[in-house]
């Protein structure tokens, strides 16, 4: 049965793939088709022929190759020589067209993937989802430890947003956690105080029960351990900034780049830009007790007495808000290692837009995603560490198939909506090999009002095209070692 599962996630990933590229050389075509340029081949996929056709007395053969990474429209004028016997007016070819047809024609295959996107999103957002919002929103198991301290479903706990940065190390460092008490003690030990944390990486609908994302942590003053900022967003959200040996007096953005001391720091905006910095506060460390985020307690007790506070509606001038309200507290155990359940997970409910609003959405999220992406690419050349977290083709199939088993299928579309978007930004580099870079060319010829010689174009398109398929193939080898060396070594 997994075997099948297996080979099922890979066609469909084969299928979604294909798709995103049979729209995106069907734009060239059709735009070329509306202007006459003569196209002697539509092919999706590279490398070996597998199959052809040619309709009788039709003009353009479409091509099945057997490497489904790729695709493309030959059209005459691109350097491609006719087939002996074929004559064609200069007229049709791609380079004797008006440098505006040329432009659209270049700027079809782009257009259709996000007439794609928006198409995969409104579908995505059409489909009801089981989702969750609010980190501290929670449902509680009946008869559990937390159940009996007097937590309920659908109630608020408080969690602080705590950002942990640690630049010293042998690499930058970076976490998020969220801070619910710091007056957790161990097998009544009241003489020595704790601090319990969630740390949701790896969360999924099927596995969201806290105790597998609680970690506990010693605390110390935070003047030991560096600055604490208190960063405000437009949307209302805080976030605190732990900056381990570092103590600026205040941390300014420039340009989108975090500054302290005049030194540049590698910090990821939690909200990836969706939401603008409000201020940047230092908080006063004075009496502060934090956890510190280096110092993880290993579950070596018997039972440990974590408290969470509840989130309640306030009265007066807090109506409308979540204060804080009773406190529940109880003890949580571990068994060789494992923190055992306590009966506290999220708490997720059905969304279901309508058209209207699922129309409007996907909208909303194409502007997000094509921004994200403008921002990710530009941190590539700005931020050496934004390498370590991009991936290839592998990282694609493995990322998709695994948003498919734990988000299901409208997760799992609306991913292929963003890698959609991802496809149309990337083709508008000015990148040698892309489409951007001969609509560059085209607006330069149209300005210069002279051609750039073919010979020239030619070596420049196949020098970008070389490092760019040396790019996918280093893309590959880390794919590789991080999906299957690491999965054999661990």
């Amino acid at each position: 049965m997994q075997v099948l599962s297996t080979i099922l996630y890979i066609l469909l990933f084969i299928v979604f793939l294909s798709v995103l590229i049979i729209v995106h050389e069907l734009g060239h075509l059709a735009a070329a088709k509306a202007f006459n340029v003569y196209c002697l081949e539509y092919s999706v996929g590279m490398g070996p022929l597998l199959f052809k056709f040619k309709r009788k007395n039709g003009e353009t053969q479409f091509s099945l190759r057997g490497i489904p990474f790729g695709g493309y429209v030959s059209m005459y004028g691109e350097g491609v020589e006719l087939p002996e016997g074929v004559e064609v007016p200069p007229e049709r070819s791609l380079n004797n067209i008006k440098w505006w047809k040329r432009a659209i024609i270049l700027v079809a295959g782009v257009t259709m993937n996000s007439i794609l996107a928006i198409t995969f999103f409104f579908i995505s957002n059409c489909i009801p989802q089981q989702t969750y919002d609010y980190i501290n929103q929670v449902a509680i198991k009946e008869s559990s430890a937390a159940y009996n301290a007097g937590l309920r479903s659908e109630e608020y706990i408080k969690v602080e947003n705590w950002q942990y940065y640690d630049e010293v190390a042998a690499q930058p460092v970076q976490k998020t956690f969220f801070l619910a008490d710091i007056a957790t003690t161990f097998d009544n030990d009241e003489s020595v105080k704790y601090a319990t944390c969630f740390n949701f990486v790896g969360l999924s609908l099927k596995n969201a029960d806290f105790a597998n994302f609680t970690y506990i942590y010693e605390t110390k003053n935070a003047s030991e351990l560096g600055s604490v900022f208190l960063v405000t967003y437009e949307n209302g959200s805080t976030v605190k900034f732990l900056l381990r040996n570092e103590n600026p007096e205040t941390i300014e953005i420039d340009k989108g780049v975090w500054k302290a001391n005049g030194k540049n720091l590698t910090i990821q905006d939690p909200y990836q830009g969706q939401y603008k910095v409000q201020s940047i506060t230092k908080v006063l460390d004075e009496g502060l007790i934090i956890p510190d985020f280096s110092r993880y307690v290993k579950p070596t007790f018997e039972n440990a007495s974590i408290h969470i506070t509840k989130k309640v509606p306030g009265t007066g001038e807090q109506e409308g808000k979540l204060v804080d309200g009773d406190v529940a507290s109880f003890n949580i155990q571990q068994k060789e290692g494992v923190i055992s359940t306590y009966g506290c997970s999220l708490y997720f409910y059905t969304v279901q837009l309508n058209p209207g609003q699922a129309f409007g959405k996907s909208f909303r999220d194409f502007g997000e995603s094509s921004v994200l992406l403008v921002r990710a690419i530009g941190d590539l050349f700005t931020k050496p560490s934004a390498w370590k977290d991009t991936g290839g083709i592998i990282a694609v199939a493995f990322e998709t198939t695994g948003v498919l088993q734990n988000f299901g299928f409208a997760r799992f579309l609306y991913v292929w909506a963003f890698i959609s978007v991802n496809l149309a930004v990337f083709n508008l580099l000015p990148f040698p090999g892309l489409d951007g870079w001969q609509l560059l060319v085209t607006f330069i010829e149209a300005g210069t009002r002279k051609k750039i010689p073919d010979k020239v174009k030619n070596i420049v398109s196949l020098i970008g095209l070389g490092l760019l398929l040396l790019l996918m193939g280093a893309l590959v080898v880390k794919d590789v070692a991080r999906y299957f060396f690491m999965a054999v070594v661990l």
